[in-house]
C-alpha cells in the first residue's frame, strides 16, 4: 500500500496520540505488530535489505523518530500488565537492526538515536540510565553473537576469528552510537549498569555462579537481566516473545557461544573505559556532590571488586593450569588491565572526601578474611598511596588525609601468624603480609606528601601528632616480627613453615624501610622509640648474616633485601641522630653485626649493592658520629673480636680496624688527642695478632693504614713518643718467644710503613731504634750465614748446615719488614743529603753494610715465609734467596738488594763506596750460582741508580764482570748490561779492558 503523509501538525499530533493509546492498551502488539511494521516503512527490514523498490517508501525518519518517542515510553510502563519486559522490546529491535553484512548504516545511527531519545524520557533518572545502559549491552549481545556465530563452512577458527575482525569494525559503532547519545547526568549511571552487568557475566565465566532467574531478577522494570543479555549472546534475537529461565554453565558450551561470552564481556568492560575517559564524564566526577558523589563512590567501589575479582580470577586461570583457548588467553590479559585504567581514570577525578570515605569504609569492613577482600583492601591502599602523592602538606586536602593515616596503620597491625594447617594457613600468612607490605609503602608516601619539609608551627605538629603513633605501633611489629623471624631461623623449617618464615623476612624489610622513612622525615622526634628500633635491626642483621653465611646453596635474595633494608635504615638513623647512638655502638659492632664477613662476601647476586650500601654506612658513622664517642666503642670491640676463642672473627675485626681510620682521616688534630690512648690499644691488639700466613697480613695491613692515618694528624712532637710506647711494647730483641717474635714483625712492619710515608720525618724516629736495627740484622746473620765461609764437611754436615729448625725460621721473619724499613728510610736520607746515613763519624753505615754484605752470602730456607708479588706457582719455583735477596718478586716488600743500593744512594762518595763496592764483589765471584747473581743485580742497581759518579770504581769492578761473561745466560745478561751501562757513562768502549 502507498504510505501518505501527515502534512499538518494537528493531524501528526493525533496519530502519535492513537499509538499512545494503542501501547497503552495492548503493549504486545509494539512488539509483535507495531514495531516490525515501523522498521519495514523504514526499509531496514530483512525483507527490505537490498530491494531498491522500497527506497520511495521509506518513512521519512523524522516521523518514525517521533512515533518512537511516543510509543517507547508508554510501552517501559504497561508492558509488565502484559507480562512482557523492556527486553521484548530490545531483543526484537535489535535484531532487525544488526544484521549481518547489512548497509544503511546512516539509517541505524538514527533509529538508534531515536530510540535513546525515547528512553531518555522516561518518568525518572534511574529508569532512563538502566534502560539505555539495557540497550547497550542488548547491541554488544546481539554484535557478539553475529561476530562469533558458528560457521558451517569452515572449522578454522583462526579463519572465524579474522572474519569476526572484519565484522567487528562495522557493526561495533553501533554499541558506541548509544553511549555517546547519553546525557552528561546520567553517564556514571549507564557506566554502573554496565559494569555490573560485565561483573556478573565474569562470575559466569569462571563457574562462581550459574545464571538463572532467581539469580538475574533485578527490582527495576526499565533493566534487562544479565539472563536475558547472555541468552541474546548465545542466541540471538527471535522473532517470538521467548522467557530464558537459566543459562548452561560456561565450560558445558560451544567455542563459538564461549568467544560470544567473551566478546561480550570485554567489550562492556571496554565501554565503561570509554564512556569515563570522555570529558564529560570527567567533568561529572571531579563535580559531583550530594547524590551524584554517592553514584561515583558507587561506581568506584563496583570497580574495585570487579578489578579484584578480574585478578583473582586471571591469578588462577593462569596458573592453576587450566586448558584455555587462544582467545580466553587474551580475554584474562585484557580484563585486567581495562578495570585498571577505569580506576586509573577515576580515582584521580573523586573528589577527595568522598574518596576518603570510601576507602575509610572498605578498610575499615570487618568481613572474614578472604582473598578476595586481601586484594581488594590491597589495591586500595594502592591507589590511596597514589593519590597523596599528588597532594602537598600545605593544601586544604591535606588534613583529611591524615585522618586516613589511622586506618593504614590498623592493616600494619595485623597478626600474620594466622592459626591452621597446611597451605590454607600459609596462603593467609602470604596475604596478611602482602596487605601489611602495601600499607607499609602507603604510610611512606603518607609522611613524605604529608610531613613538612621545613618547620611549619602548627602544620608540622599536627602531622607529628599522627605519624608519632604510627611509628611506635610499627615499631612494635618490627621488634614483635624479628622476634618470630630469628626464632624460626633457629628452629629451622621446611615445607609450610618455610613460606612463612620467607613472608616473615619479607615483611621485616618493609617495616625497616618504613621506619627508615619515618625516621628520616621525624628526625630527633624519633628518640623515644630509638630503643625499640635498633635492638630488632641489629639482632634481625645479626641473625640474617649468620644465615648467609652458613647456606650457600639456598635462595639468598630475600636475606640480601633483610641486609640491604637494615643497612639502610641504620644510615638514616646515623644521619639523622648520630650523637645518641653511643649507647648502641656496641651493640652494632658485636659479633655478626655490622664487622660481618656476610656483608662483604662476593657469592651471591646483589653483593655489590650491599657492600656499597655497608661501605656507605660506614662512611656516615665515620663523618657523622663523634670521634671521642666511635674510637672508644671500636677499640672495645676490636679487643673482643681479637681474643683467642673469636680468632676465626680476623675479618671482622679488619673492617673495624678500617672504620677506625675513616673516622681518623674525617676528624680534626684537636679531637684526636684524647683517643689517641684508646686508637693505640686497639692497635696493639691488632699488632699482637697470632693468625695464619693469610690473616696475619691482611691485618697488618688494615693495622698499618689505621696508625699511618693517625699520624699524619700529629706533629712531630706527638709522633716520638707514640713511636716510643710502640717500641716499648714491642720487647726486648734478643727475646724468642712466639709472642715476641710476633711483635717484632709487626713493629719493624710498621715502621716500613712509616717510613715510606713519612719519608725524612720519620729517620729520627729510626735513630731511637737504630740499635735495635743493628741488633736484628745480627740475629738473621747468625741464624743464615753460618758455615758460609766453607763448603768442607761431609755431605750430612752440609745437609744440616741448610736444615733449620722452626724456631730459626721464625726468628728470620721480621729481617723482610726491616730490610723494606731500612730501604725507605736510606732512600728518603739520599734525596735529602745523605747526612743520617753518615752519621755518629760514618759508624752507623759501616755497621749496617757489614750485617747487609754478609747477608748477600747467606743460605735462606725453604720454608721461610716471605710477601712477594709472585703467583702461588711462580713462589713454588723461586726460592727464598731469590725473594729475600735477590729481590725477585718483592721490590715492595723488602730484600737485600735493595736496601744495599740505597744505601750506597745515601752514602754519597767514593770512601764510603768501597767496602760496599768490596762485599758485591765477593759475592760475584762466590762460588754459589744464587749468590752470583745477587752480587751481578746488585752491581748494576747501583750503577744504574748513582751513575757517572760510581765510574770510578767501575775498573775494581772490570775483572769479576768479565769472569761473570762467561757464567750461565741470566748472569751473563746482566754482566753485559753493566758494561753498556758503563760504556754509556763513560763515553768510551771497556772492550780493551774485559780482555
Amino acid at each position: 500500500s502507498e504510505i501518505h503523509a501527515l502534512n499538518s501538525g494537528s493531524g501528526r499530533i493525533l496519530v502519535l496520540s492513537l499509538l499512545t493509546s494503542l501501547c497503552e492498551e495492548s503493549p504486545s502488539a509494539v512488539v509483535t505488530s507495531l514495531l516490525p511494521a515501523l522498521m519495514s516503512l523504514a526499509g531496514i527490514s530483512p525483507a527490505a535489505e537490498g530491494d531498491d523498490k522500497t527506497t520511495n517508501m521509506k518513512l521519512d525518519i523524522k516521523a518514525l523518530g517521533e512515533a518512537l518517542v511516543a510509543i517507547v515510553p508508554a510501552y517501559c510502563m504497561h508492558a509488565p500488565s502484559a507480562n512482557l519486559s523492556l527486553f521484548s522490546l530490545l531483543e526484537r529491535f535489535v535484531g532487525m537492526i544488526i544484521v549481518p553484512n547489512s548497509e544503511n548504516g546512516k539509517l541505524k545511527y538514527s533509529l538508534l538515536d531515536h530510540l535513546v531519545d525515547a528512553l531518555k524520557l522516561l518518568p525518572t533518572k534511574e529508569s532512563s540510565s538502566d534502560a539505555i545502559a539495557s540497550l547497550a549491552a542488548c547491541v554488544m549481545a546481539q554484535q557478539a553473537f553475529n561476530i562469533h556465530k558458528p560457521n558451517t563452512t569452515s572449522s578454522d577458527s583462526d579463519s572465524e576469528m579474522s572474519d569476526a575482525a572484519t565484522q567487528n569494525d562495522s557493526q561495533t559503532s553501533l554499541d558506541l552510537r548509544v553511549l555517546s547519545n547519553t546525557t552528561s547526568g546520567i553517564k556514571i549511571a549507564v557506566s554502573l549498569s554496565m559494569l555490573q552487568y560485565a561483573e556478573k557475566i565474569m562470575s559466569y565465566i569462571c563457574g562462581l555462579s550459574a545464571l538463572s532467574v532467581s539469580d538475574s531478577s533485578s527490582s527495576s522494570t526499565t533493566k534487562v537481566d544479565v539472563l536475558d543479555v547472555v541468552g541474546l549472546a548465545l542466541h540471538g534475537a527471535s522473532k517470538e516473545t521467548r522467557k530464558i529461565t537459566s543459562a548452561s554453565a560456561y565450560s558445558t558450551l560451544s567455542e563459538a557461544q564461549q568467544r560470544s561470552i567473551l566478546f561480550l564481556a570485554i567489550n562492556l568492560l571496554q565501554s565503561v573505559r570509554n564512556s569515563l575517559s570522555t570529558p564529560a564524564a570527567r567533568r561529572i566526577v571531579r563535580k559531583s556532590k550530594g547524590d551524584d558523589a554517592d553514584l561515583c563512590l558507587r561506581l568506584w567501589n563496583e570497580l574495585m571488586q570487579t578489578h579484584t575479582n578480574a585478578l583473582r580470577a586471571q591469578h588462577v586461570k593462569l596458573a592453576g593450569g587450566h586448558a584455555m583457548t587462544s582467545m580466553e588467553k587474551r580475554f584474562w590479559d585484557v580484563a585486567p588491565i581495562a578495570t585498571s585504567d577505569c580506576l586509573d581514570s577515576l580515582q584521580n577525578l573523586l573528589p577527595v572526601p568522598h574518596f576518603l570515605a570510601s576507602v575509610s569504609s572498605i578498610l575499615n569492613d570487618d568481613e572474614e578474611d578472604t582473598a578476595s577482600s586481601s586484594i581488594h583492601k590491597k589495591k586500595i591502599i594502592r591507589l590511596l598511596g597514589d593519590r597523596v602523592a599528588e597532594v602537598t602538606y600545605d593544601s586544604p586536602e591535606a588534613s583529611l588525609f591524615l585522618e586516613m593515616v589511622p586506618d593504614i596503620v590498623a592493616q600494619v597491625n595485623l597478626d600474620c601468624l594466622a592459626t591452621g594447617d597446611g597451605e590454607d594457613s600459609l596462603a593467609s600468612i602470604r596475604r596478611t603480609v602482602v596487605m601489611q607490605q602495601g600499607a607499609l609503602v602507603a604510610i611512606e608516601s603518607f609522611v613524605r606528601s604529608l610531613y613538612p619539609s621545613v618547620e611549619s608551627g602548627k602544620l608540622t605538629a599536627n602531622a607529628a601528632a599522627v605519624f608519632l603513633p604510627a611509628l611506635t605501633t610499627i615499631a612494635k611489629i618490627l621488634d614483635t616480627t624479628a622476634a618470630s623471624w630469628i626464632k624460626a631461623n633457629v628452629n629451622g623449617g621446611n615445607g609450610a613453615l618455610s613460606g612463612a618464615v620467607d613472608a616473615q623476612c619479607q615483611l621485616l624489610s618493609s617495616s625497616s624501610l618504613c621506619v627508615s622513612t619515618l625516621v628520616t622525615t621525624l628526625k630527633a622526634r624519633c628518640l623515644p622509640q630509638l630503643p625499640s628500633i635498633i635492638k630488632p635491626l641489629v639482632t634481625s642483621l645479626k641473625s640474617v648474616n649468620a644465615l648467609m653465611q652458613e647456606s650457600e646453596n639456598k635462595a639468598t635474595s630475600t636475606g640480601e633485601l633483610l641486609q640491604l633494608s637494615i643497612l639502610k635504615t641504620l644510615q638514616a638513623i646515623a644521619e639523622t641522630m648520630p650523637q645518641f647512638l653511643l649507647p648502641y655502638l656496641p651493640l652494632l659492632f658485636s659479633n655478626g653485626g655490622l664487622p660481618s664477613g656476610a656483608l662483604r662476601q662476593g657469592h651471591h647476586q646483589g653483593e655489590h649493592s650491599i657492600r656499597n650500601a655497608v661501605m656507605s654506612l660506614e662512611t656516615t658513622f665515620a663523618t657523622k658520629v663523634q670521634v671521642r664517642q666511635l674510637i672508644p666503642a671500636l677499640s672495645q670491640a676490636l679487643s673482643k673480636k681479637l681474643q683467642p676463642e673469636n680468632s676465626a672473627k680476623w675479618d671482622e675485626a679488619c673492617s673495624i680496624i678500617n672504620l677506625m681510620s675513616s673516622s681518623i682521616e674525617s676528624s680534626q688534630r684537636s679531637d684526636l688527642s684524647p683517643i689517641i690512648g684508646k686508637v693505640f690499644n686497639g692497635l696493639v691488639m691488632a699488632y699482637g695478632y697470632e693468625g695464619d700466613d693469610i690473616s696475619r697480613p691482611k691485618m697488618l695491613l688494615n693495622a698499618n693504614r689505621c696508625l699511618l692515618s693517625l699520624v699524619m694528624k700529629l706533629s712531630e712532637a706527638q709522633l716520638r713518643p707514640l713511636y716510643a710506647r710502640l717500641r716499648e711494647w714491642r720487647g726486648d730483641i734478643g727475646d724468642e718467644t712466639e709472642v715476641s717474635l710476633v711483635r717484632r714483625y709487626s713493629f719493624w712492619s710498621l715502621s716500613a710503613e712509616l717510613s715510606k710515608s713519612l719519608r725524612s720525618i720519620f729517620l729520627p724516629c729510626l735513630t731511637s731504634v737504630l740499635t735495635d736495627v743493628i741488633d736484628e740484622l745480627e740475629i738473621a746473620v747468625s741464624l743464615l750465614c753460618k758455615q758460609s765461609k766453607k763448603a768442607e764437611g761431609s755431605k750430612r754436615r752440609r745437609i744440616e748446615d741448610t736444615d733449620r729448625s722452626v724456631t730459626d725460621i721464625d726468628s728470620v721473619k721480621p729481617l723482610q719488614p726491616l730490610l723494606l724499613c731500612l730501604e725507605s728510610a736510606l732512600k728518603a736520607d739520599a734525596h735529602e743529603g745523605g747526612d743520617w746515613t753518615r752519621g755518629d763519624d760514618k759508624q752507623r753505615y759501616h755497621m749496617i753494610l757489614n750485617h747487609l754484605g754478609k747477608l748477600l752470602l747467606a743460605q735462606i730456607p725453604k720454608e721461610v715465609p716471605l710477601l712477594s708479588d709472585l703467583t702461588p706457582k711462580e713462589k713454588n719455583s723461586t726460592s727464598g734467596y731469590q725473594q729475600l735477596v735477590q729481590g725477585v718478586g718483592t721490590l715492595e716488600y723488602g730484600n737485600v738488594v735493595g736496601c744495599l743500593t740505597s744505601l750506597a744512594a745515601a752514602a754519597g762518595n767514593e770512601q764510603l763506596w768501597k767496602p760496599l763496592n768490596f762485599a758485591v764483589l765477593e759475592a760475584c765471584g762466590h762460588k754459589r750460582s744464587e749468590v752470583r747473581k745477587a752480587g751481578i743485580r746488585c752491581l748494576l742497581s747501583i750503577i744504574e741508580t748513582i751513575g757517572e759518579e760510581y765510574m770510578v770504581l767501575l775498573p775494581e769492578c772490570l775483572p769479576v764482570i768479565s769472569e761473570l761473561l762467561e757464567d750461565d745466560d741470566e748472569i751473563a745478561a746482566m754482566a753485559k748490561e753493566c758494561v753498556r751501562q758503563g760504556e754509556e757513562l763513560l763515553g768510551e768502549s771497556l772492550e780493551d779492558s774485559l780482555r
